[in-house]
């Protein structure tokens, strides 16, 4: 066939906004597409999203959680971004059709007529769920890979925020990924990044966790169970090595 028909029938494939009318996870999509994605549609819809929900009523009671597990003050606000959306996700699992996704749609008629692939993408972005990764290969501080801790799925996630922190190999993160198409991701909110120092521990116990919630809980609930002994296990951990300093 020859590498020009190969080049060919590999572009048959990239997901564009005006040839493609349904976002397909598995395609890739352009680097124009991507741009647009992220930095204009994803960016409008979670200013749109943070004026409607970040409020004292969905704050009040992950603050307390927040205090309850006492990270350190620097990793604070960044569980607490992590927990809101988690909250929006959990109550997108418990009415899919009141979605803060499908909200925004409904809200921005304009913006978003004549452009298909960007509201079946928005509709996919529902199916997203907070979890716990193992950083992988690090192409850069950027582009790396997220091993699913459930799943055993690697991953290739691309940081955009130029504020995120870069992650380290080997660490465990929590976070919640959007899709790209083309088995590529990008955070929603930067990730958690747990202490390098409690990798092992967390590790040794996490499947078990789950195994143990997940019996009477959905995976979104049992995720803020896990996320609960995972948080006390860094604690423990720092304040060990703490006091041995």
């Amino acid at each position: 066939m020859g590498k020009q028909g190969t080049v060919e029938k590999i572009a048959e494939f990239v997901q564009s906004s005006t040839k493609t009318k349904t976002f397909r996870g598995d395609y890739p999509v352009s680097e124009d597409l991507r741009h647009v994605m992220v930095n204009e549609v994803f960016r409008d819809f979670m200013i749109y999203t943070i004026d409607l929900y970040y409020d004292c009523e969905n704050l009040s009671p992950l603050q307390e959680y927040v205090e309850e597990h006492s990270p350190k003050t620097e990793k604070r606000q960044g569980l607490l971004d992590n927990l809101f959306w988690w909250r929006l996700l959990y109550d997108i699992s418990s009415n899919p059709a009141n979605s803060c996704f499908n909200h925004y749609i409904s809200d921005n008629p304009m913006k978003l007529r004549d452009r298909p692939f960007i509201k079946s993408w928005l509709r996919e972005c529902n199916n997203a769920v907070p979890k716990f990764y193992f950083i992988g290969h690090q192409y850069n501080d950027r582009v790396f890979v997220a091993i699913d801790f459930l799943t055993h799925k690697p991953l290739d996630v691309i940081v955009y925020d130029p504020i995120a922190i870069p992650p380290k190999q080997g660490e465990i993160a929590m976070g919640i990924l959007i899709p790209l198409g083309g088995g590529l991701y990008f955070p929603m909110v930067d990730f958690y990044h747990f202490d390098y120092e409690a990798r092992e521990a967390m590790a040794s116990c996490l499947h078990h966790h789950y195994d143990k919630f997940l019996k009477n809980s959905t995976l979104i609930e049992a995720f803020l169970h896990v996320l609960s002994v995972m948080l006390q296990i860094e604690k423990t951990i720092f304040l060990q090595e703490k006091s041995t300093l």
